[in-house]
């Protein structure tokens, strides 16, 4: 799970930095539980795309891998530079998983506005 919070502090990053180390330790939880629940073969789509993010965008930022060991703006840079390749699509199933979980966070949601209410028509 250090892999999935390496990413995960880049793809949630604000301009005040990295969420907090508690948020990203409860987001590696809901993942892992997330992972033992979706099985095997999801398991290693998710592992096989982890792998590409962690071992090989590093070398899009001219560094060696893998990605945890370098610091935000690195890291950041070699996601960034991943997106335009064919590749991204594996940094795409990686956010897809982490968004669905990190977005429950009672604090994520309370950042974004959510207030667990439903979009509907006003004065309704």
């Amino acid at each position: 799970m250090r892999s999935v919070a390496s990413v995960a502090q880049v793809v949630f990053a604000t301009e005040a930095g990295p969420p907090p180390e508690s948020r990203l330790h409860w987001l590696c939880v809901e993942v892992d539980d997330f992972l033992h629940h979706a099985g095997a073969r999801s398991r290693l789509i998710f592992r096989g795309a982890l792998f590409v993010v962690i071992w090989l965008s590093p070398f899009l930022a001219l560094r060696p891998p893998p990605l945890g060991m370098w610091p935000l703006p690195v890291r950041t840079r070699a996601l960034e530079r991943l997106e335009r390749t064919p590749l991204a699509l594996a940094l795409l199933a990686i956010k897809a998983v982490l968004c669905i979980p990190y977005y429950e966070h009672p604090d994520a949601a309370a950042e974004i506005g959510f207030d667990g209410g439903c979009l509907g028509e006003e004065g309704q």
